[in-house]
């Protein structure tokens, strides 16, 4: 069993308040458009085929990349399409949640004090504004932040580009060969 004395006990109204902030956050990130594929070109220009994120959360996920690893070997759009291939294979209700999120990340930077979207921020201000995110009071901002940097890390340093920081040699097909042989059963009833 766990104790949790670090953390006061969640009352009553807390509770509410917590899930009621939470419910109005995801109700709004539901109705946000998914946006117009125009507006976002950056999965047409990067040459992906997306699978699992619309174009604007490409967009999203490619720019967390590129505000979250600066001077990490990668590219922000090998990250983004990385995700995207990862929740085109695990599918609901990780998918659902992680578009919900990019989606606010995307629409509610007037949080983290800054107008505009937030693709069309600089590198700079996406990272302030994602600070903002990971030291809110609000455990649904936090948690956020986290899911976000959690995919971006996690898919940046499995990027073969990055074994120069990890010192990871690689799986070990590539650094082991084994010989195929006939492998006789003897005779089969």
């Amino acid at each position: 069993m766990v104790s949790r004395t670090n953390s006061p006990p969640l009352s009553r109204r807390g509770f509410l308040r917590s899930t009621a902030g939470g419910t109005v956050a995801i109700a709004a990130a539901s109705v946000i458009p998914a946006g117009c594929g125009r507006d976002y070109p950056q999965a047409d220009g990067d040459g992906v085929a997306l699978r699992a994120l619309t174009p604007k959360e490409y967009a999203v996920a490619r720019a967390a990349a590129e505000a979250l690893l600066p001077g990490v070997p990668v590219s922000p759009d090998a990250v983004a399409a990385a995700i995207d291939g990862e929740l085109a294979l695990v599918g609901d209700p990780v998918r659902a949640d992680m578009k919900t999120v990019l989606r606010l990340v995307e629409h509610l930077t007037l949080l983290g004090g800054h107008v505009g979207r937030f693709t069309a921020l600089d590198p700079g201000q996406r990272r302030a504004n994602l600070r903002s995110w990971a030291r809110s009071r609000f455990a649904l901002r936090r948690g956020a932040y986290q899911a976000v940097r959690g995919f971006v890390t996690y898919f940046a340093y499995t990027q073969d580009e990055t074994r120069s920081i990890t010192r990871f040699p690689g799986p070990w097909p590539e650094r082991t060969s084994i010989p195929a042989y006939p492998v006789d059963f003897g005779e089969v009833a």
